[in-house]
């Protein structure tokens, strides 16, 4: 059984738009961005990869043509991007170990953004799953 990191639009916090220059630095933002939703919480992986959903009460939806960001290792400016494919799924590949900052962007909903951990001693099985709410 793989083990899903799940964290809920629903659990977050949200970044006021006078936060929100200091806070996106390099990162890519959309022409329709007014609200971005905070993960408390870091997702801890051996790899940069998972599933962006559209956030529903339902059963989840992928969502296609996210941009996936990463920021770091740690004080490291560098950006490296992916783009969910039709089953919402990312990979960034040969991420070195560090802690990264993340944002997940797509036109019509609302941005996330949060923490990445990334370490050899993760379990394998831990990948990045983030549900997008609708909305701008």
């Amino acid at each position: 059984m793989r083990a899903w990191l799940l964290m809920s639009a629903m659990f977050m916090g949200t970044i006021s738009a006078t936060q929100q220059n200091a806070t996106l630095g390099d990162f890519t933002k959309s022409p329709t961005e007014h609200i971005i939703n905070q993960i408390e919480d870091p997702f801890v992986v051996q790899s940069v990869k998972g599933v962006i959903s559209r956030q529903t009460s339902g059963p989840s939806e992928p969502l296609q043509n996210v941009l996936f960001e990463i920021q770091g290792p740690d004080a490291d400016r560098e950006i490296r991007r992916a783009t969910t494919d039709e089953n919402g799924r990312f990979k960034i590949g040969h991420v070195p170990a560090g802690k990264y900052r993340f944002k997940a962007t797509l036109n019509g909903f609302q941005s996330v953004m949060g923490t990445i951990t990334v370490s050899a001693k993760a379990s394998k099985n831990n990948q990045i799953k983030v549900a997008m709410p609708v909305g701008v």
